[in-house]
């Protein structure tokens, strides 16, 4: 009975596969949206060039982390349920951070929080978010 048990879970892990449970762009959006992220467009574009449009294999995905967000402490990634989560977290952990008064515009909120360590982050961000219908 544990053998056949087994083989039924075996055979069920065979068709969840990454596809089946990955994400869209447009259901990304969506989603950003309806978190209500002041800046849907750009972080959407984040989360597509943290993730290499949601298909690495060796990133933040395998936390559910669209955005690559990390524990320093722990030196590893986030760890979140689902894809939505990680929208959450984003919210609460860069976005909450955001003062229009205190910054051009959200590029340089960004730039100036050291988001990202390449230096081509914010032109290759801005090169995605122009791509967004």
């Amino acid at each position: 009975m544990v053998r056949f048990k087994l083989i039924i879970i075996w055979v069920m892990c065979l068709f969840i596969t990454h596809d089946s449970i990955s994400q869209t762009p447009n259901e990304v959006l969506l989603e950003l949206r309806n978190q209500n992220i002041k800046y849907p467009k750009i972080v959407l574009a984040q989360s597509l060039l943290e993730t290499g449009r949601f298909s690495c294999t060796t990133c933040s995905m395998d936390a559910n982390n669209l955005f690559g967000l990390r524990n320093v402490k722990e030196n590893k990634w986030f760890h979140f349920n689902t894809w939505q989560e990680s929208i959450g977290g984003y919210k609460r952990m860069i976005e909450y951070r955001y003062n229009e008064k205190n910054y051009n515009n959200y590029y340089d909120f960004l730039d100036k929080i050291g988001y990202a360590v390449d230096p081509n982050y914010i032109n290759k961000l801005k090169s995605i978010v122009n791509k967004i219908k």
